[in-house]
């Protein structure tokens, strides 16, 4: 039996931008590139979750407020980091 873990995009784009590989794409388009890429590798949408920044002014170009959760194949953790690193946005 595969192992699944949850997983939310806003770890990723978190990541991504903490990391300077995207600057110039809004939260929104870089959320919709990254449910390609995650259901891609087997993750099912769960459901959208609060990322716990409901006090802060929403910001298109930095940590985002909300983000969608998927149960993610744990054994596909590393294609899923080797991808979004290896990508333009």
């Amino acid at each position: 039996m595969e192992t699944s873990i949850v997983i939310s995009n806003q770890i990723l784009i978190d990541f991504l931008r903490l990391n300077s590989r995207v600057k110039d794409v809004r939260n929104d388009q870089l959320g919709k590139q990254l449910d390609g890429i995650i259901r891609q590798l087997g993750g099912k949408q769960i459901r959208e979750i609060s990322s716990g920044r409901d006090n802060e002014t929403g910001d298109y170009f930095g940590p985002p407020k909300t983000s969608m959760s998927y149960d993610f194949p744990q054994n596909q953790l590393q294609n899923l980091f080797n991808d979004i690193l290896s990508r333009e946005f």
